[in-house]
């Protein structure tokens, strides 16, 4: 097996690499995150609003549960052909053209009339939206060296629970457009919750450079050092099919895509159905559910920014990742068995700050380990796979739901999901440091060619 290894000349400039992550800090990181903030709010908002609009439609838990995760039916097919894409194109165009897309289909999501029209526009949801979160994962490695990119990751994932959390407030606050014009609240809350994504993704066509080397605000030393040692470089080799054939070629891509199939599966479930738990616990409306069902996720957003200044200065992941799986298999555990509302809320705000407190240390590792044209093409397929367990984890729970009127049987089966997490986050952290040289060596050693990769590399 080949790798690439850090060049002989170069040396470690942390002065240059604080210079270059405020200018990013100030000029990239913000709009990346701001995609991903309207990213999660245009998808996970359904939850709030399945009380009215299951009424108004006739839905079902299950078929709620089922039209909720049919938006990654379009998402995994579509995230590795988009993430090629975005390295034939460029990251300015790609990104916004995604934006746009999902957009107009969050918009067309106010206008469905029954189960078959809702099911559709999920679907054409998941296919527009394909390809934004790997995307902007490959495209802030490409301004970041190895040691940058846990706290890189983490303002970038900060925006997810922050987005859950104002997004319950949010669509909540829209229920109250009920009848204006003579649509439902609800309708209301998606026809306006689709026009930030437009506007951000023409903004993006202007504004955001495609890399390093097209950034007029970066001076001639600071291009040149992250040419030599940022975590990816631009690879336009990336939509090649060869390339595609070389990652599922590797058990490591296989074993990741595993791992953050358990540590999604329970996390969507609680995005989807919160609201519903919090209604039924604590006998409110939707809108009061879903200012409740922001605390959960405003303290995951504090674990994340905790654990991941941790990760970054120490360089250790397993014990973060593992125990905090771990946690949040507790809290599952304690929010299906305790029987009291408070405890619940306790026991659901822990596994959320489970899974959120270790994304950033999960994201570091492919992006380090896969580099070049295999980046492109690794961090979609890892992202599309395990996006499968938001169908099969929202589904599955309102199907349990349905038959035994409880929500019990099914975050325990979620808890179980953690604990799986938790042994898989052991062993592939621990197997990516020996592979990489761990997130504090200078430059990591990384797979650059097309041979399989084991785990007796």
């Amino acid at each position: 097996m080949t790798h690439s290894v850090p060049p002989a000349d170069l040396d470690v400039d942390m002065d240059i690499e604080v210079r270059i992550y405020k200018k990013t800090l100030l000029r990239v990181i913000p709009i990346i995150m701001l995609g991903m903030f309207i990213s999660y709010i245009d998808r996970a908002n359904i939850g709030v609003l399945a009380g009215p609009m299951s009424k108004d439609l006739g839905l079902t838990a299950a078929t709620f549960g089922l039209a909720a995760g049919l938006f990654y039916i379009g998402y995994c097919f579509f995230e590795i052909p988009s993430n090629m894409a975005l390295s034939k194109y460029g990251a300015r165009i790609w990104l916004a053209r995604i934006m746009v897309t999902w957009g107009i289909a969050t918009m067309f999501m106010g206008l469905v009339q029954n189960e078959t029209s809702l099911y559709i526009v999920r679907i054409m949801l998941g296919i527009a939206e394909a390809g934004f979160s790997p995307g902007a994962l490959l495209f802030l490695a490409f301004w970041c060296t190895p040691r940058m990119l846990p706290k890189t990751y983490s303002m970038l994932n900060l925006a997810v629970p922050i987005a859950l959390a104002v997004g319950s407030v949010l669509t909540s606050a829209l229920l109250s457009l009920d009848g204006l014009l003579g649509l439902a609240g609800w309708r209301w809350a998606f026809l306006l919750e689709g026009i930030p994504a437009i506007l951000l993704g023409i903004y993006i066509v202007f504004r955001l450079p495609n890399g390093p080397a097209t950034a007029a605000w970066l001076d001639v030393s600071e291009k040149a050092y992250l040419a030599k040692a940022s975590a990816q470089r631009p690879d336009h080799a990336g939509h090649e099919l060869g390339q595609l054939w070389a990652v599922l070629r590797r058990p490591a891509a296989w074993l990741f895509c595993v791992l953050y199939f358990c540590m999604t599966i329970g996390y969507w479930t609680i995005a989807y159905f919160l609201p519903t738990i919090v209604r039924d616990q604590f006998h409110l409306g939707a809108a009061g559910a879903g200012f409740v069902s922001a605390i959960p996720w405003l303290f995951a957003a504090i674990v994340m920014v905790f654990v991941s200044k941790n990760v970054s200065r120490t360089g250790e992941r397993t014990w973060h990742m593992t125990l905090l799986q771990i946690a949040g298999a507790v809290g599952l555990a304690i929010a299906a068995l305790s029987g009291n509302p408070y405890l619940a809320l306790v026991g659901i705000s822990l596994a959320a700050a489970g899974f959120f407190g270790s994304l950033p240390t999960f994201n570091s590792m492919p992006a380090q380990l896969f580099t070049g044209g295999l980046a492109a093409v690794a961090l979609a397929m890892i992202n599309g796979l395990a996006s499968l367990s938001g169908l099969a984890g929202p589904y599955l729970f309102g199907l349990l739901k349905d038959n035994t009127g409880s929500t019990t049987t099914g975050l325990l089966i979620m808890a179980g999901f953690f604990i799986a997490a938790a042994i898989l986050a052991f062993t592939m952290s621990r197997w990516t440091d020996k592979v990489t040289g761990g997130l504090l060596h200078s430059e990591p050693i990384r797979v650059t060619d097309s041979a399989p990769l084991t785990t007796n590399s």
